[in-house]
């Protein structure tokens, strides 16, 4: 890869692959630098793993109500 940064854009597109396979090496640590430098991506990333963590739990919480 070429790049040395990612623009915001290509980090959210990581951030999203990220949580359903893994990264390459590079653009894991691409990624890291970038959201080490960028609060907006940080919280970005932290609002979609909480998302994507609130919404796994959903079934249960569900079940859970019906009894």
């Amino acid at each position: 890869m070429s790049k040395l940064m990612y623009s915001c854009e290509e980090a959210a597109k990581l951030s999203s692959r990220a949580m359903e396979a893994p990264l390459s090496i590079s653009e894991r640590v691409l990624l890291r630098m970038h959201l080490a430098m960028c609060a907006r991506c940080t919280n970005f990333t932290r609002q979609m793993d909480f998302l994507r963590r609130a919404s796994h739990k959903l079934p249960d919480i569900l079940d859970k109500d019906k009894d």
